[in-house]
């Protein structure tokens, strides 16, 4: 079949790793540049060259406003400008925006990935955008707005469409009056001879842990996350000897909101701060379940790493969780730590369903969640898109 030339656009890419995105972008091209043509289009960093190959892909690096807080609204306009000066849409066969609002100001055809929309941020901590506090809902409103609009007119825009799961598909067909049969569901995947069972002896040392049952929270820590859920549910839980493990970034303000009021369970949290990617694998097989307790997920990465180290999962009844775990694990509602402290004990306690639930998890990420997977199904659709543009072509 013939070799494509990508061109994938995304605010934050290598070096630097400041989002999920980032991550999703860095597997679908290497996975993409195995038979095709893909440069990166992302936000120039200080100390980082220009232009440069990295595998089988190139990088260029735009000037982007340095001051600007959302990371992307000035970057999509120098991006959008970029594309057109060095015409791109004559050279490529395909553009992708790796998140769909960045391209709200690019006048060519594209496509895009959906990943949660910024109507369900506004709306989805009742009725009321995420915040750690008055000041900081304050803040981040006008935020949302603005990035609701610019979100409505990249939309407009857009040839045809990724959604990263069907919950993320039915969303933005609802809230955008985007045509469904644009959006293509095309799963996230990972890279399964990395994320596997391992050994966990040098993490115990480390933190000095001995027979302690284990749970794990791993993401960067925003207040859409909700893991004062999680902290508060250790102050119901039945089971003795547990260990809350918390691995990676927070939002500036929210770690504040999230241990404010705790009392001895405060003792049972262990803080790893940043955590190379290298050791991720080694943190899901350390613990005995992983808890995402998060507002809102438009996939939930975390879930399907941990699934394919062997571990039990638990997440909240909110987006795509339910989607991704089934039956694979436990399913609570959100905010309701009493009840999420009720299944972790049950989880705990129950070794032929914690047995249960890890077989059927490692299966499922081996059928639905595998980075080879991602990069055939986003192909597919490519080379659907290039044939519409070509039927679209003909008739003009």
């Amino acid at each position: 079949m013939k070799k494509l030339k990508i061109c994938l656009v995304n605010a934050d890419f290598l070096p630097s790793r400041g989002s999920g995105q980032a991550v999703y972008a860095e597997k679908l091209a290497a996975g993409l540049a195995e038979k095709h043509d893909v440069i990166v289009v992302t936000a120039r960093i200080e100390g980082a060259p220009l232009r440069e190959k990295i595998g089988k892909f190139f990088v260029e690096r735009i000037p982007a406003p340095k001051f600007d807080p959302s990371k992307w609204i000035g970057f999509g306009y120098q991006a959008a400008a970029f594309l057109h000066n060095q015409e791109f849409h004559k050279k490529y066969d395909i553009i992708h925006f790796l998140d769909a609002h960045v391209a709200y100001a690019y006048k060519g055809p594209f496509v895009a990935t959906l990943h949660q929309s910024f109507h369900q941020r506004i709306t989805g901590d009742k009725g009321l955008p995420y915040a750690s506090s008055m000041q900081n809902l304050i803040k981040r409103y006008p935020y949302y707005q603005l990035s609701h609009y610019l979100e409505f007119l990249a939309l407009r825009k857009a040839n045809a469409c990724i959604a990263v799961s069907d919950a993320t598909r039915e969303a933005f067909a609802q809230h955008y009056r985007f045509n469904p049969s644009k959006i293509h569901r095309v799963y996230n995947g990972i890279d399964v001879n990395r994320f596997r069972p391992m050994d966990t002896a040098f993490l115990r040392q480390k933190y000095h842990l001995k027979n302690e049952k284990i749970i794990l929270y791993i993401g960067f820590s925003t207040p859409r996350k909700s893991v004062e859920t999680l902290t508060h549910a250790l102050r119901y839980l039945k089971t003795k000897k547990v260990k809350l493990v918390i691995v990676g970034k927070w939002e500036g303000g929210y770690r504040d909101k999230v241990f404010k009021g705790l009392g001895k369970e405060r003792n049972q949290i262990v803080e790893t701060g940043y955590v190379p990617d290298h050791e991720i694998p080694a943190y899901y097989s350390l613990a005995d379940i992983f808890v995402l307790p998060s507002l809102l997920e438009g996939f939930g990465f975390p879930l399907v790493e941990a699934m394919a180290c062997g571990t039990p999962v638990i997440g909240t009844d909110v987006g795509a969780i339910p989607e991704i775990i089934r039956d694979c694990g436990i399913i609570v509602s959100p905010q309701r730590p009493t009840e999420l402290a009720e299944k972790i004990d049950l989880l705990l306690n129950d070794r032929q369903l914690q047995t249960r639930l890890i077989t059927k998890g490692m299966n499922r990420v081996l059928s639905n969640f595998t980075q080879s997977g991602m990069i055939r199904d986003t192909l597919h659709f490519y080379r659907k898109t290039v044939a519409a543009y070509a039927r679209a072509k003909g008739k003009s």
